[in-house]
């Protein structure tokens, strides 16, 4: 075949357009090669492993290999970006012109310093790898490293590990030469974390000192420490692998530790000044329950009769530590308290009793705060209609101590809206959507209990014991605060509808420990009251599911409503953590109850009913949140959510209340999406793909399915960057063909219509998924957040740019699912503003 020079002049143009990005980047890393500027002897430490010997039998093999590599005493360096080696920066940017802030930037900011391989660094990493081992058990474990050196004095390290046999506990004995000392170990023996037959580590130690410890300060020795437990005696001769290990108490060089103390007396000071100097003179002095409560003042600002169900020190009992620390957890808990000071001294020489002082400094009792949030809404489209800013303003008002006895009154305000900056004729209002709310919550540093608890103390449960154990209720006492609250909001969206609610509940907001929250509300009552206008009545008419579940409704719990834990997971010596929230929630139970109660004595199937044109609301919900962290880094992580959530009406109620259903979309959420614009099911909502309706979504579900994955790394400076992907829909539990939303419900496999003319797909084939990137700015105090997100694949077959392909009986290419990036414009970008992290 015969080519012309013009022809063979355009194919070598295309190819260079081709491959020329690629040579470009490969020119750029070849020149950013970091050894030319090392002296002479040096060479870079590009890598690092640890690589433990085959066949070894390893405890945990995958955490041990981490924590080996950890110790390590050097490490290799970083990229920018994945791609670029940080210590190029750092030593380009080192020259003696390099004097200009770009250069300076560069090199502390961006460049790192480089990681030069030391020989002796490595003997040292081998000798801290082999003790870590032996602390584990290990005691014949051996290492040994090995510089592999490539070209360019590039050194990729391996540390080479034999553990070894790992020891097992045979037998453990704990001895005191103090009689009294002895036989209390004796006791704590019995839940004691070194246990024979399991395997030898160590680190153990030292929580099994710190545990004795607490034992011994919770039956009278105060001054007992870790300090007075002997070094760990292990003896490996008896018996070929196994330890014997022997826990002693040393003999007594300071006496006072090992004396048990009694709580003497208790002065609380209630309004110290810690710059003032103490006069000694108190205009104000009272005793009770053996507590002395004195002031400067002339009044106490905090009723002392109340104070003193925060002080579990008790004047003439045994010493114990968790009193103490309660006394100093409940006072702090308070909230009105800037300052918590609890000094002890001994009463006299060679006695065995404790005086305590309390020093309480109050703080402002009053004080005015408030939040601004700001928003942006991107709609994507050719005529570019609809882009929304969202301004949100929350000014509160807090009074500490509002009726003397530790009452904390919070009332907050809220005025919102969102405006469309680009309105017109064809664009909409400039006003789309109107927030404003009202709360005022009084908490109580107390638990009262109604009478509810205390009757559940004494049922039994059906998995045994009571259905609220002693121990709980103990808890509940000393750490729960009492919460009454009333709220009211009233949204407008603009030419589609407004309501108001308003909200009245009783609860208990319960912190169990440092990691696990309870809230819970047992008598809540909601009143929804909407108004709709002619344009949404329009889709109420076409669309039943929403109709049945947008009206005038009451929710009415007494006994429970809802309940939400949560627990904060704290990182592991990998960095990685998991964060649980959970709630469960149920309204009409009583109505319900009653109305079945009554009915049985009448021939009537209602008894209660609200007014006409409102409803009882009766369903319940339940949400999990899963969430887990991987830090590898101070400033880089992988964060991921999955979240479930499904609710269900109940007692002939056709619909979950459209306030209480789900929705995805999003800045934290579906972040290709605008709110309530995704979904359900297989269905596709038209106004979600017409730029002119003015972001006036309202599509929702019984179902919600999300995963979320972003990982973080830091750009320069408080810039942070993010790359992430949201896979996830909603649906509903019911077929909502009637409704005109067909395609709408969970289904587990491909089902036809009712009609026949329809195949509806399983959920998992109705799962959208989007991927983006975004910019944070993280100022400490303020994260602000800019996300950009395309859709990668949608809920529903189209054309790859949205447009929904008809469907018909004949099952669909997964292909069909896909969008198309041919021709791929800016505008196809959907951004997302926000405060914070998305999850």
């Amino acid at each position: 075949m015969n080519l012309m020079v013009p022809e063979l002049m355009g194919i070598l143009a295309r190819s260079l357009r081709l491959v020329g990005p690629a040579i470009l980047l490969a020119a750029f890393l070849a020149s950013c090669n970091t050894t030319k500027y090392l002296a002479p002897n040096q060479e870079l430490l590009v890598s690092q492993r640890v690589k433990i010997e085959k066949g070894a039998t390893l405890t945990n093999r995958a955490d041990i290999t981490y924590e080996l590599s950890t110790i390590a005493k050097q490490q290799p360096n970083g990229n920018f970006l994945f791609l670029w080696p940080r210590e190029y920066f750092y030593l380009d940017n080192d020259k003696p012109r390099d004097t200009t802030r770009i250069d300076r930037f560069l090199r502390r900011t961006i460049g790192q310093e480089p990681a030069i391989y030391s020989d002796s660094l490595s003997r040292r990493s081998v000798a801290a790898m082999t003790d870590y081992l032996r602390y584990l058990g290990y005691f014949n474990a051996t290492a040994y490293h090995e510089a592999d050196r490539g070209k360019k004095r590039k050194v990729n390290l391996i540390y080479h590990i034999q553990p070894g046999r790992r020891f097992i506990i045979d037998s453990v004995v704990f001895a005191s030469p103090d009689p009294l000392i002895d036989s209390l170990l004796e006791e704590a023996q019995q839940e004691t974390l070194l246990v024979s037959g399991e395997p030898l580590d160590l680190n153990k130690f030292d929580q099994e000192k710190a545990r004795l410890g607490n034992y011994l300060n919770n039956h009278g020795y105060a001054f007992f420490t870790a300090t007075n437990f002997d070094k760990l005696e292990i003896d490996t001769s008896r018996r070929s692998g196994y330890a014997d290990v022997f826990f002693n108490v040393l003999p007594p060089e300071q006496e006072e530790n090992y004396k048990r103390y009694r709580v003497g007396e208790i002065l609380v000071l209630t309004d110290v000044n810690p710059l003032a100097i103490d006069r000694g003179t108190f205009l104000l002095d009272t005793i009770i329950d053996g507590v002395r409560f004195a002031s400067d003042k002339k009044e106490f600002k905090m009723r002392p009769e109340l104070l003193r169900k925060n002080i579990f020190l008790k004047p003439g009992e045994l010493f114990k530590r968790e009193n103490l620390e309660k006394t100093r957890l409940s006072l702090n808990g308070l909230g009105i308290y800037r300052f918590v000071r609890i000094n002890s001294k001994i009463e006299g020489d060679g006695s065995e009793v404790i005086n305590y002082q309390i020093q309480l400094t109050p703080s402002e009792r009053m004080s005015v705060g408030a939040d601004l949030d700001v928003s942006y809404t991107d709609r994507s489209g050719p005529v570019r209609a609809g882009n929304l800013v969202g301004l949100s303003v929350r000014p509160s008002f807090q009074n500490r101590n509002l009726l003397g006895g530790a009452e904390l009154l919070v009332t907050s305000l809220r005025a919102g809206v969102e405006i469309n900056p680009g309105f017109g004729s064809r664009r909409g209002a400039f006003f789309n959507t109107i927030d404003l709310g009202a709360d005022v919550s009084l908490y109580l540093p107390r638990f009262k209990d109604f009478g509810f608890y205390r009757l559940m103390n004494k049922l039994p449960a059906p998995w045994g014991g009571k259905m609220v154990s002693d121990g709980l209720l103990s808890q509940l006492r000393e750490r729960a605060n009492t919460r009454y609250s009333l709220g009211y909001e009233y949204l407008l969206i603009r030419n589609f509808y407004s309501y108001t609610i308003f909200n009245a509940s009783l609860g208990y907001d319960f912190r169990r420990s440092a990691t696990t929250r309870y809230r819970i509300n047992h008598l809540a009552i909601n009143i929804l009251d909407p108004v709709t206008e002619p344009q949404f009545n329009a889709i109420l008419r076409e669309n039943q599911f929403l109709e049945r579940s947008f009206g005038e409704q009451y929710f009415f719990s007494v006994l429970f409503r809802n309940i939400e834990y949560s627990r904060v997971g704290r990182s592991d010596h990998k960095g990685r953590s998991i964060t649980f929230n959970g709630q469960f929630e149920v309204a009409g139970a009583e109505v319900s109850a009653l109305n079945g109660l009554l009915n049985v004595f009448r021939e009537d199937d209602t008894i209660l009913t609200p007014k006409q044109g409102a409803t009882f609301s009766k369903y319940y919900l339940g949400i999990a949140d899963v969430r887990f962290y991987k830090n590898y880094t101070p400033l880089s992580s992988f964060a991921t959510r999955f979240l479930a959530a499904a609710a269900k009406p109940f007692d002939g109620n056709d619909e979950v209340p459209y306030v209480k259903q789900f929705f995805v979309g999003g800045a934290n959420s579906m972040r290709a999406w605008a709110p309530r614009g995704l979904g359900p099911g297989g269905y596709v909502d038209t106004l979600s793909l017409d730029t002119d309706n003015n972001l006036r979504l309202f599509q929702t579900g019984d179902l919600r399915l999300e995963l979320n994955l972003e990982y973080r790394f830091p750009i320069a400076s408080f810039f942070r960057g993010a790359i992430f992907a949201d896979i996830g829909n909603i649906w509903t539990l019911d077929d909502d063909e009637d409704g005109g939303r067909p395609g709408s419900k969970f289904r587990l496999r491909k089902e036809l219509s009712t009609d026949g003319s329809v195949l509806f797909q399983p959920f998992y084939r109705q799962l959208a998924i989007a991927a983006g990137t975004g910019i944070r700015v993280d100022l400490s105090y303020f994260i602000f957040r800019l996300d950009a997100a395309v859709p990668l694949r949608y809920n529903y077959p189209n054309d790859g740019f949205g447009e929904p392909l008809d469907r018909d009986s004949n099952d669909v290419l997964e292909s069909d699912y896909w969008s198309s990036f041919r021709g791929f414009r800016l505008r196809d970008i959907t951004f997302q503003l926000g405060l914070g992290y998305p999850f």
